[in-house]
C-alpha cells in the first residue's frame, strides 16, 4: 500500500510517497506555500507511478495556516481519489527522526511566547512508543525537569534554546540532538500507513487541525 505523507506544520513543507516503510520519493522545501502541496503530490505520483491507497497529514500542533492548508488538501484528495485518510501528530512525526536510537526521545516545537509543544516517546529496535500526550509546557519547566535527568535524552524539533539552557543548568547532561529537526513527509506517511492498517482512519468530512494555541487573528482597524 503506497501512502502519501504531508507535513505542513512548520516552515518546511514536506511531501513524500512511501510503501511498507520504503521511501519512494520526497520533496521538502523551506518557506514553500501550502498551495504548492498539490503540485508536489502531482510530481511525486508521476515520478513514482505508485498506486496510492492512503494519505496522511499532520494535524497539529503547528502553524495555523500551514496546518489548515495541508489538512484541506489531504481531505480533498481523500474524497476525490476515494482513499483512506489518517491524521498524524506533528510531534509523533518528529519522534521518527530518531527511530534508529534506543532511549528516551523528547519532541519539541515552538509554541507562543515562552511555550513549547512537547511530547515524550521511547524508541527501541526502531519501534516508537508514546509516553505522554502532546502537551504545552513552558521553557523553564522543561529545563528544570531535564537538567536533573542523569540518563541520555534524545531531542528532536526546535531544540536549540532548550538544549543550551539545560546544559547551562547541568553541563553533564547527556543530550543528543537529532540531525533532522523537522517532521518529514516520509515520517508522516509511515505513521499514517500504520494507522490505516489498524483501522484508525479519519473522516475526510470532519478531520480538522488541532491547535495548541488560538490563532493570533486581530480585528482590522
Amino acid at each position: 500500500m503506497a501512502t502519501i505523507g504531508i507535513s505542513s506544520a512548520d516552515k518546511i513543507i514536506s511531501v513524500a510517497v512511501q510503501e511498507n516503510e520504503k521511501l519512494l520519493a520526497e520533496l521538502s522545501e523551506r518557506e514553500a506555500l501550502t498551495e504548492d502541496i498539490i503540485l508536489f503530490i502531482d510530481k511525486l505520483i508521476k515520478q513514482t507511478k505508485a498506486n496510492i491507497d492512503g494519505i496522511a497529514v499532520t494535524i497539529g500542533p503547528g502553524s495555523y495556516s500551514g496546518l489548515r492548508g495541508g489538512v484541506t488538501c489531504a481531505k480533498t484528495l481523500a474524497q476525490t481519489l476515494n482513499i483512506k485518510l489518517a491524521g498524524v501528530s506533528t510531534l509523533h512525526a518528529l519522534s521518527y527522526n530518531l527511530r534508529d536510537v534506543d532511549g528516551l526521545i523528547a519532541a519539541v516545537q515552538d509554541g507562543r511566547h515562552n511555550d513549547y509543544n512537547f511530547a515524550l516517546f521511547s524508541s527501541h529496535n526502531r519501534k516508537i512508543e508514546r509516553i505522554t500526550e502532546d502537551l504545552v509546557v513552558q521553557l523553564d519547566k522543561i529545563v528544570e525537569v531535564f537538567s536533573k535527568v542523569k540518563g541520555k535524552i534524545y531531542f528532536t524539533g526546535n531544540t536549540e534554546e532548550i538544549i543550551s539552557n539545560i546544559i547551562n543548568q547541568n553541563p553533564y547532561s547527556k543530550i543528543q540532538p537529532a540531525n533532522n529537526n523537522y517532521a518529514s513527509g516520509f515520517n508522516v506517511a509511515i505513521i499514517g500507513e500504520k494507522l490505516i492498517k489498524e483501522g484508525k482512519t479519519s473522516n475526510p468530512l470532519t478531520l480538522a487541525p488541532i491547535y495548541s494555541h488560538k490563532p493570533n487573528i486581530r480585528e482590522y482597524q
